[in-house]
């Protein structure tokens, strides 16, 4: 929400800011007259420039940055970034006013003669608030490549050392990015932001948190791993399906498990089973097919083989004992009950 410029600035730095907007306006592009040749953009750029003091004198201070961004856009300078930086800081958006500002005291170091250097130390002064009141929060996200987005914007990088410094609201609205680093610092406005992660195979991530001026604090945010999916199919009907040694029932089957490395066998009686090592990813989906071919038994496990073998081991058998057999010896005479046995002499 904006503010009135009273609020912003005291009475004199206000009647200052109001003077210096019309003031500077003819050393920043020069009379219309004197430069009637000059490009279309240059002609364009003042005209918005005009009509940007216009209306923040009248306090319209949205509609002001809107035509100092058009006067931007088809000429650059020093003053007009400035002036962006006032709109920006009145509205409340603090993390954009600092950019200006910065943007600002970078243009004036190329163009020495754009920027006053009274105000040259009002950006100064700006940008050691920021420092100040900036909440400024250590965040850190699982998985370490999730990607982040404040209230629907990417964050811009601003710093890599000693410590990885991100800025949220000053990038154009778009998708999530994936920060430099795991753990880093997010510089914002103060207020109520929406902090998102997103991540392939992740639950999407999404939290409203406030944080005042002048916040340091740390946020921790872990997404959910989604489970992986595999369809297993055979070629065959009725073929069970068993992952990690455990039957979850024939194909074709879906079968949902948490990240990680599986063994899927296929099998049915009469087919040479087919076996599969699988690392699952999160959020996964696989198709597994599996053909099943008949099995070939050799002939020595078929039941009529060993049957038939059976007996002719038996006849061998028999043919031996009966070419091998010894003639028996008749029994001898039965002497009756006096055990006597009649012989000749």
């Amino acid at each position: 929400m904006w503010r009135p410029l009273a609020s912003i600035f005291g009475p004199r730095e206000r009647a200052a800011f109001l003077a210096i907007l019309a003031a500077l306006l003819v050393s920043a592009f020069g009379s219309r007259q004197a430069n009637a040749a000059e490009p279309d953009h240059a002609q364009l750029a003042r005209e918005a420039y005009v009509r940007g003091s216009e209306l923040a004198k009248e306090e319209k201070w949205g509609e002001a940055l809107a035509a100092f961004e058009r006067s931007n856009e088809n000429r650059s300078h020093a003053l007009t970034l400035y002036n962006l930086g006032v709109c920006e800081r009145v509205l409340g958006l603090a993390t954009r006013a600092r950019a200006r500002f910065r943007d600002t005291l970078q243009r004036a170091t190329e163009h020495s003669d754009e920027l006053p250097a009274a105000l040259a130390e009002s950006v100064k002064g700006y940008l050691t608030e920021y420092a100040r009141t900036l909440p400024q929060v250590t965040l850190t996200v699982a998985p370490v490549d999730a990607a982040i987005a404040i209230d629907g914007r990417p964050l811009r990088t601003i710093a890599t050392t000693p410590s990885v410094v991100l800025e949220a609201n000053t990038m154009p609205a778009g998708v999530a990015a994936r920060p430099p680093a795991a753990t880093f610092v997010v510089e914002m406005d103060p207020g109520s932001h929406v902090i998102t992660l997103v991540h392939q195979g992740f639950a999407d991530v999404a939290v409203r948190r406030s944080f005042p001026e002048g916040y340091r604090g740390a946020l921790t945010l872990a997404m959910d791993s989604l489970p992986a999916t595999v369809n297993v199919a055979s070629n065959v009907n009725q073929a069970i399906v068993r992952v990690n040694g455990v039957d979850v029932g024939m194909a074709p089957v879906d079968i949902s498990r948490p990240p990680g490395h599986y063994r899927v066998d296929v099998f049915r009686e009469g087919f040479v089973p087919v076996h599969n090592e699988m690392d699952l990813r999160p959020g996964a989906a696989f198709q597994l097919r599996a053909k099943l071919e008949v099995e070939r038994v050799p002939l020595y496990k078929k039941w009529w083989f060993w049957t038939g073998a059976a007996a002719i081991v038996a006849t061998g058998v028999l043919v031996t004992y009966a070419a091998t057999r010894p003639t028996p010896e008749p029994p001898p005479y039965d002497a009756g009950s006096t055990g006597w046995l009649a012989g000749t002499r």
